[in-house]
Parts: C-alpha cells; structure tokens; sequence
C-alpha cells in the first residue's frame, strides 16, 4: 500500500537521522577535546622544557623546544594553507565569483586578521607554557573582548536587559584580560613577561568582528564594518590569498621570536638570534626525525593526531549544521569542551596519570580560588557573546564558502564564530508556474499510455494540494503550482482523398492519443461521460485543449510539416517561443518562478520527481537546468539489459563528477526542468534557432538538440544541475538496429559539442562561474580516452585472445585486423542495413571470445593461479586496472542500494563492450553523413490506413475519425475562422463510435483562435519556422558532398590516433616481451617477493603505464566526486528529517521551518495524506540515485 510505504520511509529516514545524531555528536565532542588537548600538551612540554634549562644540556633542551615550536606552527598552518588554496582555486577557476576589494576595506581586514595571528603566536608561546593546563584552558574563555564591546555597542537602546547581559559580559572578558594581577604573585616574574596575556588576549579578539556587525547599527563606524562583511561574500578569495600567506610567515616569525624574548627575559639564552637560528634548524631536523619514532608522544605524531581531529571536529560541525541539528550537535560540544577538558586536567587522578606532560599543578591555592571565581563569570560571558550558534535559522553551507574555516590552536572558540549570522531579510517567493512540455512523433500506443498516466497523475496531485489551500489559508505547500501540459505532436497530419478531393486529415497516431485520452479519462473520473477536447484551427496546423479532471489544462498541438517546420528542434524553439513570449510574458508571470517541464513522449514519472527538482531551482537559484535519474525499460533482453547496467554506471560516476567538478555536460531532454529567464538569453535562442547551413551543423545541431541547447547555455554561463534523488523511466531502444541507430546520433553529438565546448574553453572558463580549467582537462581526458576506447579494445582483444587460445600474438594482431578491416570496408561501401547485420554478427563473435576469456579467468583463479595450459598467472597491470574498475563500480552500486540489482547485468555489458565501445564508435563516425535519426523511420511509409491493433479500433472507426477530422481541420486550414455553420456541423467527440457520432450535431466544441494568438503564431513561422522550401538538386548534392568530406576527414584523423596507440602500445608490448628472457635469472635471484614485483613492473611498458596511470585517475576522480555527491544527497535527505518523536505533528509548525538557500528540504509544509500520494514512495531521498 502505497501510506504503509511512504511512513516505511519516513520511519527508515528517522532512524537514519538519529543514527547520524548519534555519531556526531561524540565525534565533535571527542575531535574538539582531543584537538584542544594536544595543543596544550604541546604548550606543556614547551614550559617543562623551559624549567630545565638550567639544570642540563641547555642546547638539547633549547632544540626540543623549537621541536614543540614547529609542531605548533604546523597546526596553525594547515587551516590557513588550506585557505590559501580554496582561494586561490576560486580566483582562477571561479572568476565570476569574486571582486578585488577596495584598498582601504583590504588594509583593515589585513590588521585585524594581522592582529589575530600575532596574538595566536603570543598566547601559544609565551604564556600558555608558563601556565597550568587548567589555568590555560580557563583563559581561552577570555579572547572575545572585541565581539563583546561591538555587542554592546550594536544593541538596540530599548532593550535594557539585552543591554546589561552584554555590559556584564564586556566586565568579564576586560576581567580576563587583567586577571594576571591577582595571579602575579604565584609565578616568578622571570617566567613570563608581563605585558603578553593581556596583549595576545585583546589582538585575537579582533579577529572575530564578523558576527557582531551588520548595516543596520546605531553606530556609524559599526554599519562601516557591516557594508565591509558584505562585501567580503565577493572580495575574501583574493584578499585571504595575500591575507592567510601572510598569516603563516607572520606566525612563524612571531613565535619563534616570541619564545627568544621570553628566553632572554629568563636569562635561560644569550640573546644571539644566529645562534636561535641554528636551533631552530635543529628542532626542525627533531621534528621530522619523530616521524620513525614508535611512541605517540613525539612531536610529529602529536602534530598529525592535532591537525586529523581539528579537521575532523570542523567537518562533523560542519555536517551537524547541514542536517539540521546544530543545537544538539554542534553548539552543546563546543560548549561542553572547556568543561570536560577543565575536569580531565583538575582531577587529581587523571593528572597524576599524565604527570611529566601536563604541568597541570597549581602553585597557589589562593589564586585557585580566583581562578575558579573568575572562570565560572568568564565561561558564562563567552555562553552569551557566542549565543548565536543555538539559532536553527543560522544553519548554511558558509562555514566552507564564505567565512574563513576554522584556526586549530583554539577549535571550539574559533568554529563559534564560522556560522557567519548574516542579517538578510527572507524574501517570499511567488507563485511558482511549471509548464510540461512533451514533444511526440509516432510513439506507439503503449507509450503514450505512460506518459498520459504520468500527466494525469501530476493533475490529480496538483488538484489536492489546491484544493488543500483553499481549505487552509495557512497551508504553506511549496509543490503547489500553476501547472500545465502542453504536446507538441510532430507531422500529425497527412493527405487523405476522398471523392476525388485531397485534403490534409490528422494521422492515425493521433486519432490513438485521442482514443488513450478517452480511456484516462474514464478511468480517473469513475465516468465515461468526459467532455471532449476543445479544437482550434491554428496557422501551424490544428490544437485540441482538455481540461483534466484535476482542473490543470493539457494541449496538444498538432503541427502540419506543410504549415511550419518539424522535428524536434523546432518543436522546441516553438515551445520555448509561445509559452515563454506569449504565455508567461503576457500573463505578466515571474520569470524567475516560472519553469519548463521538458519530456519525452514515452516518460513515466512521478510528481515527487518534479517537486524535487522544483526544489533544486528554488534553493539554488544561480541553477538554469536541472536534470533527474532516467531508467531505462522495455522487454527483457539483452540490448534493455545492457543498457539498464550502461546507465546506471553512468548516472553513478559521470554525472556526479561533472557536478562536483562544476557543471554536467548534457541535461537530458527526457526529463529536464528549465528556468524560464535563462530561455529569453538571446545569444542562446538566436543560435539555437539557426538554420544548418554547413555539414557540421547537421551533426552537432539536429542529431543532438538537447546537448546542442546545453553547450549554448554552458557557454553563456549557466550552470546545469543533476538532482539524483529524482527520478524516473524512459523507453529504450530494444532492438541491436534501432539501439546503434539511437547511438550513432549520440556518439556523434557528444564528440561535437564537446569539442565545441573545449575550442571556446577560454571564454567558457570565463563566463561561467563553475567551470575551471580543471574541468577542461577532465573534459578533454574524458574525449581523449572516449576516441582511442576502440583502439584499447581492440588490443585487449589481440591479447587475450593469444593468451586464451594458445596462439601468436602476432597472429591473433594480423585476425583481429582483418576482421576490423573488414567490418570497415563494409560501412564505407554497403547501406546500413548490411552494416547493422555484420556489426551483430561481429558482435556475437566478439562476445564468444569474451565469454572465453572470462572462462579461462575463473577457471585458473580456482586452480590457484595456473592457466588451462599448465602455466602459472602472474597479476599484471592489466589485471591490477581490472580489479580497481571492478572494485569502483561494485562500490558505487552498493552507494546506490535502489538500483544495485543493475550489477546483474555486467555479464552482458561486458560480452557487448567490443560491439559497444570499438564496432559502434566506427559506424558512427563512418555514417557521419547520414543525418537521418534512424528510429521510428520504418513509420514513414505507413501513409493512410488502420491503426494497428494497439489502438484496438477496427477499420470502420478508423475512417470515421479521419472523416472528421477532414471535415474540422480539412476546409478551415486555409482559414483561421470558420463560419458559424460549420461550427455547428463540425464538433468534435473523442470517442469516435457510431453512438457517438450520431450525437455530433448536438456538441458545440469548436474554438475560433483569439485574433492576437493567430497573429503571434504567423509572425513565429515567418521568421523562425517556415517549413523548408524543397533545395534544390544542387543544395542537395552540396550539402552532401560537405557531408562526405566531413566524413572522411573525420575518419581518416580517427583512424589515425587510434593506429598510432595501437602500434605504440603493441610496439613497446612486443619489445618488452623480448627482453622477458634476458631479464628472468636476474629476477630469479632475488626473493620470492622481490621477484614478483619486477616481473610486474617489467611486464608493462611505458606507454601502457601513462594510459593506465590516465585512466586509473579518471576512474577515481570520478569515484571520489561520487562519494562527495552521495555525501551531498545523504545531508539533503537528512535535513528534510524532523525528529518530531515526543511531539505531535503539527502543520502549523512544519510550514514555519526555515531553510537555508544550500539546503534543498524535499517535503515539509505538507499534510500526511500529501506525503502519501506517490504509490512509488520517496525512499528515492533515502537513497537518492
């Protein structure tokens, strides 16, 4: 049942949150302890060091101390290096998304951040060694002094006791500052200078101004500061490129010289700076010789354990913020670490355990007292100036992009300030508006099915949500829209003669979605007493209006090929054109909040698949596409099967690391949501709708409109998302012949307009703000190795085939490239039909030596390594990049646990791999010159007759409707106004039976089209979509022969690369193999394992090592962007959880939530029944593909 599914899901999804609860809130608290504690253990050794310098080797004990120094230094630099380089990579890669910032705004953040890291460098190394751990701890509660005046000084006048918290909290924090006096008695004065705890104290507050101003203050000097916060969203790239480089020779040079004051202040060192030089040289040579230390206690170690759990404590912090559970598992840690790390360094028992590191003794016991006074007041004022990390509405992905990451020598203070508050007022979106667009031409009945069940099931969704806000004004429903559908039916009309007289007659395609709409119609309404469809006579042919039971509108527009231009391009600029232009435009709709549903004529889909991706846009608003998971169906077979297990690779690893890396290259047109604004770009619309003129226009423009669309929009800088937790299901070719034609347009539009894409690199890199030169060279590598794939299978076939069957290697070389040869004359002389009848004989041929191999693999692995010809297998490079791709995408399955059953079809993906990847490259490139789709062509000769028996209407009905429809559209074509006569004579019924035809007469449902419309479509064919006027022999013979010189010059360089890698491959191969025997008593005199490893290393040359060291890092950035893609879907999932367990639900509340504009919650502001509705359920969040 389809409630006991969704509250399956939403119990599973519950479970899942409280598991992450669970674990992140001991991780941050653990990270945090153990990050704080390794610095003040650092800072321990340090001063233990210092009170025995003059009773021992001075020299020794002056070089560990600059052995802790380093130590110290590099967990200061790691945050700050890996600031460094976030910027840098958005300055260069990211342009659009940074500005120079003035020089005055620089020159004051360059203090204060200057100021920061000279008082870091002060506290770390001159007091905090000269302190008990307890006494350390408890005076990091006291570096907020400039947070606590700036709160004060912000505050409204009318809110006294707000007023008087942040007066008492200033008193506190200056306490801290001071306190040294009451303490100053119980250290000797040698030991620490007396100006250096106030001092580090004042300067590292300085550096956490961000959170206490903002452009609305009382004070002008604040709303200065606050015009600067916001403008560093756009100019910190740039200026912490400078500003975090010079934070780390600046601290560096400070701490070091910090230590030499103090040295000398004690007289514990001569004061000669060579000499200090020298050691620290020599405690940088201890430092990294602690690396072969086994103890944990070396400095090196304590350095990584420190760095590992400072990051660690931001990322979990980080992630606690993402899903919405900041309160509990971030705030609450950060302020539990004080305490327990005061408990862990007071009790006698634990610092009895860590005695001879921690200095954890109190001299004076009347400055305890103090102490203890003071720090309950200070920890108090610290709860109160760092109140902002408790607010939920503050949750944002800023903590990585806009503010500065974490400092690790103070983690919890620091990570109290990253969630940046901004004082943004959220804005109220409009009302959204989604458009569904299909575009249709000869899909069989079966399909049109689908796709009317999808439509009809969006119309019963929206009517309850409508209808659920105008029952409750308070409902706020963020997936209530102002939704229609609209069928582009390319070619629907076709001549039909009767008594001597031709007219134009829609087709038999049509009078079937007609018929389908009939039935839906019955079937959802319980009647089969449905109104039929509004017609109107259009200048482009004819238009039938219903209105579904849900109350959404759905029209089908009938496009004539002797009125206006067919095919699907020009079905899309005449969408785009007529609902963009004259629909939303005219309507005065928000562009911004206004979408175009884009879909195949065969897609079935759920309306939970659009709310997401409607979620998408809205969240990420800089988004211009978004694209969903489309699964393939049809009959079982092996094509369907091969392509169940294609797809799912290629959603699992290609698209997410197209995403993470910046942008997808294609969103498919099956199922896409476009953003209306992008559609009025008219450098975009102006190309897109251009003519093909030349013969690669053919190939990148008509054999591949979706990508063609997306390359336009790319280079104009618009970003295309890909939404995995959406999804839904696509026909696919089922057939070998209609699955390589279906290819041979695909390959073909991929190569061409990603070579259109990296020849325009520069300007792209430069327009869009996502893409990097990063992802050029990953586009290239991806062409790259896309270009010499056959070249690749053809060698792995020439040696595993002579491996397999016992024969020559050279023989098996000289067999494969005949029967190649072969296969090649074969496309360049015969038509496709015997192309396609050799390729699946090659096919089969090929997928036997595979099955062979594969045999042969098993076999010798059970046998313990020894081959069917007695031979003992050694685990070469081939083997070893086998196991590594293997190992991938078994893993990316298991992160994809909805669709891990695709894995079952890797035995027929891996038999079709040489037809697939090496015979279909070929007979794409070599039929370039064919620019026919090659699908559903064999419905062209169809011509006038009965439909089939799908459409389940005999011979009699058939001719009735066609009779009809002659009459509606055949005399009022070439008008667009129809008498009132035959406005009364020609009705339409949808149902076309004898009963009821005899009832024509009395139905009135014929619509003159406004005037206005009828203008607007003229003008749209005259300028843009006036059918082709037939060309001329001699146009026709041009484009051809530019056809066939694209062809061969596009084969003759193809061929070329890819004889090139054969040879160098096969060449070095065949070299190596010869120097096998001479090299093989050196290898047996060495040790079993020695020996193992160079026969390895020796059996692959250096040519094969780039290609697989190449495609090795291919496979795993893209196994790596998954992970962090996956990662990206699990906190989405995660942050639309509530853990509503001991409360009732209430909708009131569960509309009141705030979201933040990274985090896309899927539902919320929904009733119980609406999270119900999708009998497929939305486990697709809880596993999003």
């Amino acid at each position: 049942m389809p409630t006991q599914n969704s509250a399956t899901n939403t119990s599973l999804k519950v479970c899942v949150k409280l598991i992450a609860v669970f674990v992140t809130f001991p991780a941050v608290l653990l990270a945090g302890i153990i990050s704080k504690g390794a610095i003040f253990f650092m800072t321990s050794q340090i001063g233990r060091e210092m009170t025995q310098l003059a009773s021992g080797d001075s020299q020794q004990h002056l070089k560990v101390i600059a052995c802790w120094l380093w130590a110290l230094f590099f967990s200061f630099a790691v945050p700050e290096l890996l600031v460094f380089i976030h910027s840098l990579h958005i300055c260069f890669s990211r342009r659009k998304l940074w500005k120079r910032p003035r020089f005055v705004q620089f020159v004051i953040v360059f203090g204060l951040e200057t100021g920061q890291t000279v008082g870091m460098a002060l506290l770390v190394g001159s007091v905090l060694p000269y302190l008990s751990v307890t006494h350390g701890v408890l005076i990091t509660n006291c570096v907020y002094l400039a947070p606590a005046i700036l709160n004060l000084l912000n505050r409204e006048p009318d809110k006294l006791i707000m007023r008087l918290m942040d007066a008492l909290s200033f008193v506190a924090q200056l306490s801290g500052c001071l306190h040294w006096i009451f303490i100053r008695h119980s250290l000797n004065k040698s030991q620490m200078i007396n100006w250096t705890l106030p001092v580090s104290l004042i300067l590292i507050s300085f550096g956490w101004w961000e959170n206490h101003v903002n452009g609305d203050a009382p004070i002008s000097f604040i709303r200065y500061f606050g015009r600067i916060k916001e403008e560093m969203k756009e100019t910190r790239p740039f200026a912490f490129v400078i500003i975090s480089a010079w934070k780390i020779v600046l601290f560096f040079a400070t701490i070091f010289t910090a230590v030499e004051l103090a040295l000398v202040a004690q007289e514990a060192h001569d004061g000669v700076f060579d000499s200090f030089l020298i050691v620290i040289r020599g405690g940088f040579n201890q430092f990294w010789n602690s690396f072969m230390s086994v103890e944990w206690t070396s400095p090196f170690y304590i350095f990584v354990i420190q760095a590992t759990s400072s990051f660690l404590f931001y990322w979990f912090g980080n992630f606690a913020c993402q899903i919405g559970v900041k309160s509990t598992c971030f705030a609450l840690p950060v302020v539990l670490i004080t305490p327990v790390i005061m408990t862990i360094a007071s009790h006698f028992e634990i610092a009895k355990i860590f005695d001879g590191y921690f200095n954890a003794k109190i001299e004076n016991q009347q400055s305890f007292v103090y102490l203890l006074a003071l720090s309950f007041f200070w920890f108090l004022s610290q709860t109160w100036i760092t109140l902002h990390i408790w607010s939920p509405a503050e949750i944002s992905n800023e903590l990585v992009s806009d503010t500065k990451w974490y400092n690790s020598l103070l983690i919890d203070q620091s990570m109290s300030f990253s969630p940046t508050r901004h004082h943004d007022k959220v804005k109220e979106s409009s009302f959204t508006s989604v458009f569904a667009v299909a575009t249709m031409w000869r899909e069989t009945s079966d399909e049109m099915l689908i796709i009317l069940k999808s439509i009809f099931r969006m119309d019963k969704d929206q009517s309850s949500r409508h209808l659920a806000r105008y029952c409750n004004n308070k409902v706020i429903d963020p997936h209530c829209y102002h939704y229609e559908t609209h069928i582009f039916f390319d070619d629907a009309f076709e001549s039909y003669s009767k008594d001597g007289t031709t007219s134009r007659v829609v087709n038999h395609f049509v009078n079937q979605l007609i018929e389908l709409m009939d039935k839906m119609n019955c079937k959802w309404t319980s009647t089969c007493d449905s109104k039929p469809p509004v017609i109107s006579v259009t200048p482009y042919g004819g238009r039938l209006e219903w209105n579904l039971p849900g109350n959404t509108k759905m029209t089908i527009h009938l496009k004539d090929k002797c009125k206006i231009r067919v095919k699907k391009r020009w079905s899309q600029v005449m969408y785009i054109d007529y609902l963009i232009r004259y629909e939303i435009i005219g309507n005065h709709s928000d562009l911004e909040n206004t979408f175009l549903l884009t879909l195949d004529g065969d897609m079935d889909f759920r309306p939970k698949a659009v709310h997401i991706l409607v979620d998408v846009m809205n969240s990420q608003r800089d988004v211009g596409i978004a694209c969903n998971r489309s699964h393939p169906t049809g009959s079982a077979g092996p094509m369907v099967w091969y392509q169940m297990y294609e797809y799912a690779v290629g959603f699992w690893l290609l698209k997410p690391s197209e995403s993470v890396l910046g942008n997808i290259l294609c969103a498919a047109g099956c199922f896409s949501l476009i953003r209306a604004t992008v559609l009025l770009d008219g450098d975009v619309m102006s190309k897109f709708a251009e003519r093909s003129e030349k013969a690669h226009h053919f190939i990148q423009r008509d054999q591949g409109e979706d990508r063609w669309l997306c390359t336009l929009l790319m280079k104009r800088g618009y970003r295309l998302a890909y939404s995995a937790s959406s999804y839904a299901y696509t026909r696919c070719p089922e057939t070998f012949t209609e699955f390589y034609n279906q290819r041979r347009r695909w390959t073909l539009s991929i190569i061409s307009n990603t070579l259109d894409l990296l020849w325009n690199c520069r300007q792209t890199v430069k327009l869009h703000p996502n893409i990097s030169w990063i992802y050029m060279i990953f586009q290239s590598l991806s062409l790259a190795m896309g270009l010499l794939c056959p070249g690749s299978i053809f060698l792995v076939l020439v040696n595993t085939s002579a491996t397999t069957f016992f024969i020559d290697k050279w023989i098996s070389f000289i067999v494969h490239s005949a029967l190649i040869f072969g296969f090649i004359i074969i496309c360049f002389v015969a038509p496709s039909r015997i192309q396609l009848r050799v390729a699946k004989c090659l096919s089969a041929f090929y997928g036997l030596i595979v099955a062979a191999v594969l045999i042969d693999s098993v076999i010798s692995l059970a046998l313990a390594g020894i081959d069917l010809h007695g031979n003992k297998m050694s685990f070469s490079l081939n083997n070893a990049f086998f196991l590594f791709l293997t190992s991938c995408v078994f893993l990316a399955g298991c992160l994809h646990p909805r669709e891990i059953h695709c894995l079952l079809a890797g035995p027929i993906y891996l038999l079709l791999t040489p037809s697939m990847s090496m015979l279909l490259v070929l007979y794409s490139v070599i039929n370039m010159n064919v620019v026919s789709w090659g699908t559903r062509d064999a419905s062209e000769t169809i011509g006038v007759q009965s439909p089939n028996k799908d459409t389940k209407l005999d011979s009699q009905q058939s001719n009735k409707g066609l009779t009809y429809f002659q009459e509606v559209f055949g005399p009022a074509m070439d008008k667009t106004k129809s008498d009132e006569k035959a406005s009364s004579d020609y009705t339409a019924s949808i149902n076309w039976s004898l009963e009821a035809e005899s009832h024509l007469p009395e139905q009135r449902n014929v619509k003159e089209l406004p005037g206005e419309e009828c203008s607007f479509w003229r003008e749209l064919i005259q300028s843009k979509l006036f059918p082709f006027v037939e060309n001329r022999q001699e146009e026709k013979d041009r484009i051809s022969a530019d056809l066939d010189r694209l062809r061969n010059f596009s084969f003759a360089i193809f061929f070329l690369l890819n004889s090139l890698f054969v040879a160098t491959i096969f060449g070095c191969q065949m070299k190596s193999e010869g120097l096998e025997s001479s090299e093989a008593d050196t290898f047996s005199q060495s040790n079993e394992l020695t020996s193992s490893i160079l026969i390895w290393l020796s059996e692959a040359n250096p040519a094969q090592w780039i290609v697989m060291f190449f495609a090795g890092w291919m496979l795993f950035v893209q196994f790596a962007a998954l992970l962090s893609f996956r990662l990206d879907n699990l906190i989405r999932m995660l942050s639309s959880t509530s853990l509503n367990i001991f409360k009732t639900e209430s909708l009131e509340k569960s509309n009141a939530a705030t979201l933040s504009n990274q985090v896309v919650l899927l539902s919320y502001g929904t009733t119980k029944e609406d999270s119900t509705r999708n009998q497929r359920g939305d486990l697709c969040q809880m596993n999003p593909n």
